[in-house]
């Protein structure tokens, strides 16, 4: 065994979480290791609808533009389509986030981002290389095989790595372990964290494939997902999937599911020339050309961490190690992403000295819920689908049981009126799946990591589904509410969230509020916090001309709003204060827990 390599963080696991965590950590001068098991990053597409609210991480990291560069872009490919075949018969449709017009006016109001396919093939290596240029070194086909505490927990640990290629092992002390290794998590494992776990949801199998199908993809035919729906399919009976398209017209991903759970095509390889036939018979065009890519078998799980960290010790769970859910609403590798946002700048300001320990207990208290109700959702919204699938008959006994249900759907009966009105309940949950803009917008924190005392009531109730309607708030523990706002003369437009995040604090503030300003930079000076200050209006560094944030501030305009490095609000003001920098000094103090060890 070789000598011991010190470093200060070490991230097992190189998939959306662990790459963005080395991202946020580098972002703030900070340097590691990543080491994954694997031999390379995702080489199927794997996760792909990214919502807004990651791009906006991404958009902290500079990097937004080169992912919408590889992304499938535009609204229509928001919706999702149940069909006979791709080309074939459509029974239903739902239009998606951007594309319904009661969702339309959110695209805009909510976020300087939008929604796009950007599939995990193509995420990981273009998050990888802003993670190796700044700070952390990557290495894959190398595994965690054990992890030895040193001392105290705040000692650090000795973990035992081995890499695959030469079979050889070497020591790591580092002082923080992070747990993004997916599913089968070893450092879950190796510390037993606990979870709060569903029954599986059987087995499923993803098939990437090229096909040229532009002669086929006329406009209505764009979608998200394509719901292949066959009741009286005679080869591969009871297959239910879906296809997506990974780059228009030629490249796509089955998402597969068979009979009870099983997986359909166990046992098979990608040289089975059954699968051709099976696939031309999806798309529906039993004369296109098909090479299959990759093919990758999987399991439906529904489970998340009780805690996503150890109390007084360094080892955080993120990603799919600490939440496992089936694909319904969309959410994964966004909320892997936003995970690491959360996290990131916390480790960076403790491991400064900026911050004490317990901002960092913060971090579990605030995610876990996020990553429980993905779960929760996630589930309810996978059983939708399932209904589907059980009244069009893909659930029947035999091919010609299926097709005679189908058929029933068009019966003036009882029995048609009864399955009728069970897609139509379906149909609306998955409505809410495809409108959820609050289930990816409202993640309210409620920690020590927000000022709440100078609030005089609590949380605003929200009128409606919380799933469907979006709390646009400055409440401490809400996101930074999005106004488009532009220099005085220059006519440039930025975001609010451009003038946050980057690892620093945001104090945004009005006419009257210039004390808060200067009370800004004597704190930034006296303590070496990060802290920015901006005034917002009239004559003042930025113009709210479409008074979009006079609206949602919440504040008056000798007031102010302090944002923390993830873009949430920490802490507000309503007016001035005889002592600015007092105050300030007080709450960050406490939002930072710097009077604690």
């Amino acid at each position: 065994m070789d000598s011991d390599v010190q470093i200060q963080f070490l991230i097992v696991g190189a998939g959306p979480s662990g790459l963005t965590l080395a991202s946020f950590l580098g972002q703030n001068g900070l340097e590691g290791l990543v080491i994954s098991k694997e031999s390379g990053t995702a080489n199927t597409p794997r996760a792909h609808s990214f919502n807004p609210f990651a791009f906006e991480c991404l958009r902290d990291l500079g990097i937004q533009y080169e992912a919408l560069q590889l992304s499938v872009r535009g609204r229509a490919f928001q919706a999702m389509r149940w069909v006979r075949s791709m080309i074939g018969e459509e029974y239903w449709k739902v239009l998606g986030w951007a594309e319904h017009p009661s969702c339309m006016g959110y695209a805009s109001s909510l976020t300087p981002c939008e929604y796009a396919e950007f599939p995990q093939s193509e995420m990981e290596p273009l998050i990888l290389r802003y993670a190796s240029q700044h700070g952390f070194d990557v290495r894959f086909s190398t595994e965690l095989v054990s992890v030895q505490e040193l001392g105290d927990a705040h000692a650090g640990y000795i973990c035992t790595i081995r890499d695959n290629i030469s079979q050889s092992t070497f020591r790591v002390r580092a002082q923080y372990l992070f747990g993004a290794d997916g599913a089968r998590s070893q450092v879950a494992r190796l510390h037993d964290f606990k979870y709060i776990s569903n029954p599986s949801g059987g087995k499923a199998c993803n098939i990437q494939f090229r096909a040229d199908m532009t002669s086929h993809m006329n406009e209505e035919r764009h979608a998200s997902l394509h719901w292949i729906m066959k009741p009286d399919r005679t080869s591969f009976f009871g297959l239910v999937g879906h296809l997506r398209v990974v780059h228009p017209w030629n490249r796509w991903v089955l998402v597969a599911f068979g009979p009870s759970g099983s997986d359909p095509f166990e046992g098979m390889t990608p040289q089975s020339p059954e699968l051709i036939d099976c696939l031309r018979d999806m798309l529906g065009d039993e004369s296109v050309d098909i090479e299959i890519l990759h093919m990758d078998h999987w399991t439906v799980r529904a489970s998340v961490a009780e805690t996503y960290s150890i109390d007084d010790t360094n080892v955080f769970l993120l990603g799919d190690a600490a939440h496992r859910h089936p694909p319904a609403f969309g959410l994964g590798s966004n909320t892997c992403v936003q995970d690491a946002y959360n996290l990131g700048w916390k480790v960076a300001y403790v491991s400064k000295g900026l911050a004490g320990r317990q901002l960092l207990e913060t971090y579990s208290k605030e995610r876990q819920p996020v990553g429980e109700m993905l779960v929760r959702e996630a589930d309810y919204g996978f059983q939708a689908h399932q209904n589907i699938w059980q009244s069009v008959g893909m659930y029947a006994a035999t091919p010609e049981e299926g097709a005679k249900q189908l058929a029933k759907l068009s019966e003036a009966s009882d029995e048609g009126a009864m399955y009728r009105e069970k897609i139509r309940d379906a149909m609306e949950l998955i409505e809410i799946e495809l409108h959820s803009w609050g289930a990816a917008y409202n993640q309210w924190y409620d920690s020590t990591a927000v000022y709440l005392a100078d609030e005089e009531h609590g949380r605003p109730e929200l009128n409606g589904n919380p799933l469907l309607e979006a709390q646009v708030t400055t409440y401490p523990g809400s996101r930074l509410p999005h106004a488009w706002l532009d220099i005085p003369i220059r006519r440039k437009r930025f975001s609010t969230h451009d003038l946050a995040g980057k690892g620093a604090f945001c104090l945004l503030t009005g006419i009257g509020g210039e004390a808060w300003k200067q009370a800004a930079k004597n704190i930034r000076s006296s303590t070496g916090i990060p802290l920015h200050a901006y005034g917002i209006g009239f004559g003042l560094d930025y113009s709210d001309v479409n008074r979009d944030w006079q609206g949602n501030r919440g504040v008056e305009d000798s007031g102010c709003v302090l944002i923390r490095p993830d873009r949430f609000v920490a802490w507000r003001s309503k007016n001035i204060v005889p002592d600015c920098q007092g105050k300030l000094t007080q709450v960050l103090n406490s939002i930072l827990s710097r009077n604690q060890s």
